[in-house]
């Protein structure tokens, strides 16, 4: 070969660099890369990092040309770029392509993969017998298995995971390093040889059975009526038979949740179908790579025993979520209760050290795993409606979600009191983190700062400015007051509704922000609850509400609705026919004489409040077990072919106010007239709506975007979204951000955020 040959030979090989930063670690994303550039002849190299994966690539320049073209076709589902960087760099004359391990330090800037449901491929292999991997219910590839709930830090290595403690053998090893297996690279391939193994034991800590015969023991204790404490893939969870009536209320005595609702697990679509009614989406969503709960309308005479769901025309239904799960089903001829396994108001259990303490006389046995849970994870909860999936419980598998908000500095935002859950930005990415719960017990509180501090290692934050509500009363308010830090302050309902335009895009836009809930801590300090503001991302006017009401008792009038109904009867129809009602209570008369007490009973504007009241008159709804209990039970009672409406008139004013008096004046005339519950409600849902409707038309074009639990409620949001398309403005519906205060955090997060940039620093109180 003569030189000039030499040369131009050499000037045909090229070598470029790119960086991908996006959802592109723990999806497989290597192997796949790898196995493409092996197809194509290409040598290189590819590794995670804390910016994504970074890849090197050299060859004939046209090969790398259509490796580079072609290569978003070739990633793994639910592979997500949102970033590419490309450079070229010298030739290594690299051997080989190699998959290689990488650890830096610094503010991450690539996702964190999220936790990911057992796959089809893996249900094939452990069900067959000749299959290495029969019946081994800790079984993943690259394609499904834990995630976020096993890493210690990122990248996304073994041995920065929980498996790390776990040694592959020499199968599992063949599978890990051959290019052309499913495993490929898979960083929590296991097998029953090598991996974490499985075992049960009773109340007293005796073991009973391990492996097979374990899932065995667990299913026949199902089938006796027991309670069966499963270590899931994020934390312990309570099993019982969910065609059993007995079963089902010892649950509920025992875990202490007397009312809420309960998910139950089914095996397959096909079972899925006999409990509830699916339409292509919701069947979509009950069989993606996430697997939530799925609030779904239920059949009648499903033979679920009656106290899973009492009132209600919804069931929370979900697939296997693991090998685990999908096998003990495998045993059972009946659909299962999933809990979460702590007592209402605590946090969830995951550790096992924590059982005897905690959970000990519940559970009549216990089915155990070894693989560590670095990071706790309840089941993430969605609801389709008006053609769109909202998210009600931001977990397992949705969780982290990225944020589209960018920030040069680093904030945190600790959201608020119930469904806590906090938001963050690194200074290279934004994300909303899962559920925590309820703050209302020390160790409720003590779980928030641990999962806080465990996530922003993961994240590289260290300092950084706080957000928060103005509520003085909430635990992380008096938490971030302590904090030696810059902090900012977000009122309740603006940050509802900067979340709302953050999930729309819409954060640099002026909107009427309609805000629907039960509790925000208004500028006034009263309780607010039912809000128009016109709001931007860092400021608001309230431009109109509900008509304020009072809550005789305060918080008693949460959990008896019985209380607001006499309050908004005496204002709305006097003193005297509040004394008459029929409620099923004789405690109407002394209510009556603190309603007029500013300390005994506080002033609400509250659209939360006002649902509770109407379902006591039309229900006759007198305690809630839950929050948002009463508002279930009215919308689940609604008759659709009822094409009347309730009326609310506007009262003009700064701000507007929403009148509901006339509105409570048609219920009791319809109560009198013998009128059914199922008509009334639907007249209350139809009216409310077209009442906002008619406010929001006022400011049209101007956009307007929805916020606050209240819509959670599907037959509000559809009827909204029809009285809405005659006024000619955008809509903007909530989606993957929840409505309710599991996504207050991300509100406050772009609401600090744009005031920051606006004034170039916090504001500090």
């Amino acid at each position: 070969m003569n030189r000039q040959a030499t040369v131009n030979l050499k000037e045909s090989i090229v070598a470029v660099k790119l960086t991908l930063n996006g959802r592109v670690q723990g999806i497989g994303l290597r192997p796949a890369v790898a196995r493409r550039a092996l197809e194509q002849g290409l040598t290189g190299q590819i590794s995670n990092s804390i910016q994504g994966v970074e890849l090197i690539i050299e060859g004939p320049v046209d090969v790398v040309r259509r490796f580079e073209e072609g290569l978003d076709e070739h990633l793994p589902a639910g592979a997500w770029i949102q970033n590419r960087q490309r450079e070229d760099v010298e030739i290594s004359a690299l051997i080989g392509f190699e998959i290689i391990e990488s650890d830096l330090g610094g503010p991450l800037a690539t996702h964190v993969p999220p936790d990911i449901a057992v796959c089809q491929e893996c249900l094939s292999e452990i069900s067959v017998p000749e299959n290495r991997r029969y019946g081994y219910p800790m079984t993943s590839c690259t394609n499904c298995g834990p995630r976020y709930s096993i890493i210690k830090s990122m990248p996304y290595e073994r041995a920065q995971t929980g498996m790390s403690e776990f040694v592959m053998c020499a199968r599992c090893q063949t599978e890990y390093r051959s290019p052309a297996d499913r495993r490929f690279h898979a960083q929590t391939n296991a097998c029953a040889e090598c991996g974490p193994r499985i075992w049960c034991h009773d109340a007293t800590g005796r073991e009973i059975a391990n492996q097979r015969d374990a899932i065995k023991a667990a299913a026949a204790a199902l089938q006796q009526g027991q309670i069966v404490a499963l270590r899931g893939l994020g934390g312990y969870q309570l099993l019982v038979d969910a065609t059993s009536e007995i079963a089902v209320e010892k649950l509920r005595q025992r875990k202490r949740r007397y009312g809420k609702p309960l998910a139950v697990m089914v095996s397959s679509l096909g079972e899925a179908d006999k409990l509830v009614f699916l339409n292509d989406c919701e069947r979509r969503e009950l069989a993606s790579s996430a697997a939530p709960i799925v609030l779904l309308q239920s059949r009648g005479n499903s033979g679920l025993a009656g106290r899973i769901n009492a009132g209600l025309n919804t069931l929370g239904l979900m697939l296997p979520t693991t090998p685990l799960h999908w096998l003990l089903l495998q045993h059972c001829s009946f659909p299962v209760v999933v809990t979460s396994a702590n007592r209402e108001g605590e946090p969830l259990i995951y550790q096992r050290g924590n059982i005897e303490t905690q959970l000990q006389s519940v559970a009549d046995l216990w089915l155990e795993h070894d693989r560590p849970i670095e990071r706790p994870i309840d089941d993430s909860v969605v609801r389709w409606m008006a053609g769109r999936r909202v998210t009600i419980r931001l977990a397992r598998g949705l969780a982290p979600l990225p944020l589209n908000l960018e920030s040069e500095i680093p904030l945190t935002a600790l959201g608020g009191h119930q469904k806590a859950a906090f938001a963050l930005n690194n200074g290279r990415q934004s994300i909303l983190g899962p559920h925590i719960g309820d703050l209302n017990s020390l160790a409720s509180c003590e779980r928030y700062q641990e999962q806080l501090a465990s996530v922003q290692q993961l994240y590289g934050v260290s300092q950084c400015g706080l957000a928060f509500d103005t509520h003085p009363d909430y635990f992380t308010s008096q938490w971030a007051a302590r904090q030696s830090v810059p902090v900012d302050t977000v009122q309740h309902h603006h940050a509802h509704v900067v979340a709302g335009m953050l999930e729309q895009g819409w954060l640099d836009r002026q909107v009427l922000g309609v805000a629907f809930d039960g509790t925000g801590w208004g500028d006034d300090q009263t309780i607010w609850g039912g809000e128009f503001l016109l709001s931007t991302s860092t400021s608001y006017t309230r431009v109109a509400h509900l008509r304020s009401f009072c809550l005789p008792g305060g918080d008693s009038a949460i959990r008896e609705p019985w209380r607001v109904a006499v309050s908004l009867v005496a204002q709305a129809a006097g003193r005297e026919v509040a004394a008459r009602l029929r409620l099923g209570t004789e405690q109407v008369e002394p209510l009556l004489k603190i309603i007029a007490s500013k300390k005994f009973s506080p002033q609400t504007t509250s659209a939360g409040r006002l649902f509770d009241g109407v379902a006591a008159l039309v229900l006759g709804v007198n305690r809630c077990d839950f929050e948002g209990q009463a508002a279930m039970l009215l919308e689940a009672v609604c008759d659709f072919s009822e094409a009347g409406c309730y009326e609310i008139s506007l009262q003009v004013g700064k701000p507007v106010q929403l009148d509901w008096r006339p509105l409570i004046l048609q219920i009791l005339k319809d109560r009198e007239a013998g009128v059914s519950p199922a008509v009334m409600a639907m007249r209350f849902h139809r009216g409310l709506a077209r009442a906002v409707a008619r406010l929001c038309n006022q400011f049209a074009p101007t956009p307007v975007v929805l916020g606050g639990g209240v819509f959670q409620n599907r037959c509000l949001v559809e009827f909204l979204v029809e009285e809405m398309e005659q006024n000619g403005q955008p809509l903007g519906l909530p989606g993957k951000i929840p409505p309710n205060d599991g996504g207050l955090a991300a509100g406050q997060l772009a609401v600090a955020v744009f005031r920051k940039k606006l004034k170039g620093t916090f504001r500090c109180v």
